[in-house]
């Protein structure tokens, strides 16, 4: 009736219950209710009924700052002067003072405005104390980081305002947004004595189609779920929940500022071997459900570079495309994927699709930690993110889902997030060469005329590995690698082929573990190599040439390593750097053996020729060896055996 004009939409039902806590009998009343709510609004004209009507004697209305506490002040200056419905119901209510910072009516009513800071003693209006005050947004951001701070307004409130306010009429109201787990309006909330009333902006979960808006003819819930969507798209989730939805973060911060966000717009110019690290969504409802959250990661040093980060909704096939596209992307990185659940849903088409297809995808399943929630397991990224250890390639524009899900953590989605935190399990292992670096590293290799080409080949259960290099005088080069799902048999063919389709006419000498070597009958890749025209030689056990490389690898003359990888071996090249590796147990020390994966069972492949090349004289590598010794060393032997 009085003050339609600064009221565009229909009063909502929650302004009705905020006005019954304003004139509610209770002594200590506090409302919070979300940003642009109407709760000042709704209390400046409020106040203005009470005084026109003569309902207390002595309101004291404090802010923040002396100069917000006035702009209250100003606005009901406005409306008592400029109203012509109080005109008309009451007179003219311009009184005996008139100033910036009080006003009294005609009633004798006084309405006066202080800041927070000042002191609270003393305040009177001719023999009147105090019948109401009036706390509008008295804390800010810088407040409420401080214990010692919250504590000293709430002492404040009980030991300065409480007793100055008129111990029979005296009223007590505090509005605001929660700006902290521990602020003035959570201890009053918290407290038996205060009377409280909270206003979200909706009743419910924001995507529930359930969820009502709080006030649906100015917020509808598409325009608060825009809105939501909008801030965690900024990584600022929490600023929303806290004056959208009142709930408030920690007093000391979030975990993960935008402080311990580095980015570099491009990787440095160093091999380092990526892996793809994917968590997959069960379900896939679009703005419901999780998201498959998947980075590309590589370690330099003790440094993480985050190569490419993404969240999508993508369906069970999509997720298999997707793992096959990002590890061909990124030079055929290895793809970890977290499992649970997921053995048969997921796993088993990607091993029937490289059987399919031939195309080869290393997989390392990965256990999601059952002894800590996700949130906790996440943590455990927060010192590197504060040390700056982990680095997001591209800038900012490049990972924009990412910095949000850091921003907004432990609020919203946090796939993308989840999946960062598995490098601590991927990178957790000792390299078994830690040797291996940029100087073992060569680009651009040509074979030499008097070059010999060696073959080492591998093979278990699941897979086949060969690998081919040049032997010159005392150096030897890795050309080339493969990691086949296929059996020996249909996968040597194939690598045979490529073979001499680039080297034709070259002579090449294959070498095979004795693991392998001495289990005819029971794998068959001696056989396999039997057919393609490559005779192989035994090798030595692989847990006696585990470890040969070392010297090689770090041994320098005139000016080359010993031992050399093409830059295009990628499958060499990344089970050397990080792949071929002892893990770390929960003690601290490391298994006696490194890890069963791809990068084992080709690297044995490597280490069988090296070992060969140590053990004999280089001439005799390629001779037509017909026996071996008790120790596994080729030799010519008068009676050969068939």
């Amino acid at each position: 009736m009085l003050f339609s004009h600064r009221h565009r939409q229909s009063s909502p039902p929650f302004h009705i219950n905020l006005i019954d806590l304003w004139r509610a009998a209770d002594e200590f009343v506090v409302v919070e209710a979300f940003r642009e709510g109407g709760k000042t609004t709704l209390s400046e004209e409020f106040i203005l009924i009470e005084a026109l009507f003569a309902n207390f004697t002595y309101c004291i209305i404090f802010g923040e700052t002396y100069t917000k506490a006035c702009q209250r002040i100003e606005a009901m200056k406005h409306e008592l002067s400029s109203n012509q419905k109080i005109y008309n119901l009451f007179g003219k209510q311009r009184g005996s003072t008139w100033t910036e910072n009080k006003v009294v009516l005609p009633n004798g009513v006084a309405i006066e405005a202080h800041g927070w800071e000042e002191e609270i003693r003393g305040y009177k209006h001719l023999d009147s104390r105090p019948d109401r005050a009036y706390l509008d947004d008295i804390e800010n951001k810088s407040m409420v980081r401080d214990k010692a701070i919250v504590d000293a307004n709430w002492r404040k409130l009980y030991t300065e305002l409480i007793p100055a306010m008129d111990s029979e009429l005296g009223k007590v109201r505090i509005t605001g947004t929660p700006l902290a787990d521990d602020c003035l309006i959570n201890r009053a909330k918290a407290s038996p004595h205060w009377l409280v009333g909270s206003f979200p902006i909706c009743d419910g979960d924001i995507d529930s189609e359930t969820t009502k808006a709080t006030w649906p003819e100015r917020y509808s819930m598409d325009w608060i779920r825009k809105k939501r969507d909008m801030f965690s798209e900024e990584g600022m989730l929490a600023q929303f929940n806290q004056e959208f939805m009142l709930i408030a973060t920690g007093a000391t911060g979030k975990p993960f500022t935008e402080e311990m966000l580095r980015f570099e717009d491009v990787a440095p110019r160093i091999y380092a071997p990526k892996v793809v690290i994917m968590d997959p969504a069960r379900t896939v409802e679009v703005k419901t459900s999780d998201q498959t959250g998947y980075v590309v990661v590589s370690k330099l040093g003790g440094r993480i570079l985050v190569h490419k980060s993404k969240g999508e909704y993508w369906q069970p096939d999509q997720i298999m495309d997707g793992a096959f596209s990002l590890s061909s992307q990124f030079d055929e990185a290895e793809v970890a994927i977290e499992k649970n659940s997921l053995d048969n849903w997921l796993l088993q088409p990607m091993r029937a699709k490289m059987l399919m297809t031939g195309q080869t995808l290393k997989l390392r399943t990965l256990q999601a930690p059952q002894e800590m929630d996700k949130a906790q397991f996440i943590m455990g990224l927060q010192p590197f993110f504060a040390a700056g250890d982990i680095v997001l390639i591209g800038g900012r524009s490049a990972h924009t889902q990412l910095v949000s899900q850091i921003l907004n953590f432990p609020s919203g989605k946090r796939d993308i997030f989840n999946a960062l935190a598995y490098v601590l399990k991927i990178f957790s292992g000792v390299p078994v060469y830690p040797d291996f670096g940029m100087p073992n590293i060569v680009e651009g290799f040509r074979l030499p005329r008097d070059g010999r080409l060696l073959l080492g080949c591998n093979a278990t259960n699941s897979e086949t590995t060969a690998v081919l290099a040049c032997l010159h005088g005392s150096y030897l080069t890795v050309m080339a690698s493969w990691i086949s799902p296929m059996v020996p048999r249909d996968a040597v063919p194939d690598i045979a082929m490529l073979i001499r389709a680039v080297y034709p006419g070259r002579d090449v000498k294959a070498w095979v573990p004795a693991d392998v070597f001495d289990q005819v009958g029971r794998n068959p890749l001696v056989a396999a190599l039997k057919s393609v025209g490559f005779n192989p030689s035994r090798g030595e056990y692989t847990i006696m040439t585990r470890g040969n490389m070392s010297p090689m690898l770090r041994t320098e003359v005139n000016g080359r390593r010993m031992l050399q990888v093409e830059m295009s071996a990628n499958h060499i090249l990344q089970a050397l750097s990080s792949g071929y590796n002892f893990q770390i147990k929960p003690g601290g020390e490391r298994t006696a053996n490194p890890e069963q994966n791809s990068a084992k069972t080709l690297i044995e492949s490597l280490e069988c020729l090296t070992f060969a090349m140590n053990k004999v004289d280089n001439s005799n590598l390629l001779s037509q060896a017909n026996a071996h010794n008790p120790l596994g060393t080729p030799y010519l032997s008068a009676l050969p055996r068939r």
